[in-house]
């Protein structure tokens, strides 16, 4: 049994204001997914199967709605950016996920079933190379954080964090109860292609 502290709740709740929910346009009145403001600009990273088409509606923790813009996609991470320029947002601090030790303590934060700002706890299990079979296309393996977190539907392109808040993956799918995360200097790459 995994024991929160309100250490742990603070930094969950400084998270959560950086952290959206994002709806595809084409699925207005469908779920969404989660967004996380990375590194300034009004740029919000989340999964590419979250927005698949070139507009998006992004909802901030209190309350607004802002037009979206994917201005870039990762398919083979499954990544997505999307710019909200008006979103106002705080951007997340982040943390090299390969610097923690299996077992650390993580949380995820996102919209599972439709409850927003939802906060799960779990363990860190590995930072490790998988196949691209894992829902993914192409050939060799790449990099993912693996954490016993449970995540549901709404959590894609949600934040896995460490228990100071700082952003080590975003996550992408779940594979046998088990969370999948791309990394964060992964994700700093992505956005570094878009400059």
């Amino acid at each position: 049994m995994i024991l929160a502290t309100p250490f742990l709740s603070d930094a969950a709740a400084r998270l959560r204001a950086s952290v959206v929910a994002i709806v595809d346009e084409s699925r207005r009145r469908g779920g969404h997914g989660a967004g996380i403001a990375w590194g300034g600009e009004d740029l919000f990273v989340t999964s590419a199967h979250v927005v698949t088409m070139k507009h998006a509606i992004v909802l901030t923790s209190d309350g607004r709605t802002v037009e979206g813009t994917v201005v870039g996609r990762d398919t083979e991470r499954d990544l997505a950016v999307v710019h909200a320029p008006t979103a106002a947002v705080p951007a997340v601090t982040t943390r090299d996920p390969a610097t923690l030790r299996p077992g650390s303590l993580v949380f995820a934060v996102g919209h599972p079933l439709g409850v927003r700002e939802a906060v799960s706890v779990g363990v860190l299990q590995a930072v490790r190379a998988l196949p691209h079979g894992y829902g993914l296309n192409g050939k060799g393996s790449l990099s993912w954080v693996q954490a016993d977190v449970r995540l549901a539907p709404g959590n894609s392109g949600g934040p896995i964090a460490d228990v100071e808040g700082n952003v080590i993956g975003v996550a992408a799918m779940i594979v046998s109860g088990l969370a999948l995360a791309v990394p964060a200097p992964e994700v700093d790459r992505l956005l570094l292609g878009l400059k």
